[in-house]
């Protein structure tokens, strides 16, 4: 799901054919991408390698949203989500400071395309349904803006006190897209990686950082509520969430490692040391973690 350019799709089915040409005949590499622009890449790609005639008749690229998916998947297969996770869309929560109860964020644009956030107290049946799995699912205490009810009493004693907490941004989306691997991919093994962390976000927990490009420079701002189609928006994962979340809703199990560890184990991490001493496929990605279906 989003092979972005086609190079690992290319990586993969080299090292297969190589190492196992018996597997390799019954191999299918298919790409479910959302944008038709990557899509024709991805076949330019295809068609470029040295290797295509080989490879052709392994790869379909279907030009669709994942989210639109509806048909079933028997066979076993592996599901790659690399770096997609963080491009979701999630919905923002505050809770009240008095009760404790969330609010989901909702946005207003006026005539001149200007934002206006509100806060409402009945939440949509994606985030209610998300706070209910968090809740029952969790294997681990998680972070919430909402601090002990003395905290917030002698918070809220404060002169012009807040009467809501920062926001939260919950991935509904990608509790959405668990659930598609569960109703049509039920035999699927799952490898997603992502960023858990991320610097210069906005205000808030698990909050993106919204960026564009002006004159060759990147400029960050510190609100999401920017021009569409002319900012980048991407979140962290909280993997330890995540990971809860996706095993109640698909019943398998996982394992969860930094990308440091999970390249240790399964990458010849001896080939990418830099004369510096310095190993770039160990120390590059210190933010990222890889969950995987075992």
């Amino acid at each position: 799901m989003g092979a972005g350019n086609g190079t690992l799709m290319l990586n993969i089915l080299d090292y297969i054919r190589e190492v196992d040409p018996e597997v390799y005949q019954r191999t299918k590499f298919k790409i479910i991408e959302i944008s038709s622009h990557l899509a024709d890449t991805q076949q330019k790609t295809l068609n470029g390698s040295i290797y295509d005639d080989g490879h052709r008749g392994h790869v379909e690229i279907i030009n669709r949203s994942i989210f639109e998916w509806d048909t079933y998947v028997h066979s076993p297969c592996f599901f790659l989500a690399l770096e997609v996770f963080d491009n979701f869309a999630h919905d923002a929560i505050r809770y009240d400071l008095q009760t404790g109860q969330p609010r989901q964020g909702c946005v207003l644009v006026d005539s001149d395309g200007e934002f206006y956030e509100y806060y409402v107290a009945n939440l949509d049946r994606s985030a209610s349904r998300f706070l209910r799995i968090r809740q029952a699912a969790a294997r681990r205490p998680f972070s919430t803006p909402l601090r002990s009810r003395m905290w917030r009493t002698i918070q809220s004693s404060f002169p012009f006190a807040a009467n809501m907490t920062l926001p939260e941004y919950i991935p509904t989306r990608l509790m959405e897209f668990f659930y598609i691997l569960h109703n049509y991919f039920p035999a699927h093994r799952l490898v997603a990686s992502d960023f858990d962390s991320l610097p210069d976000t906005t205000p808030g927990y698990n909050a993106p950082v919204v960026q564009t490009r002006y004159q060759r420079r990147t400029v960050q701002v510190m609100t999401p509520y920017v021009h569409q189609g002319y900012f980048d928006i991407f979140f962290p994962t909280d993997f330890t969430v995540i990971e809860d979340v996706y095993r109640a809703i698909t019943g398998k199990l996982t394992r969860l490692s930094t990308h440091e560890d999970f390249m240790r184990r399964w990458a010849y991490a001896e080939d990418t040391q830099a004369k510096s001493g310095e190993n770039l496929l160990l120390t590059w990605y210190k933010n990222a973690s890889v969950l995987v279906t075992v």
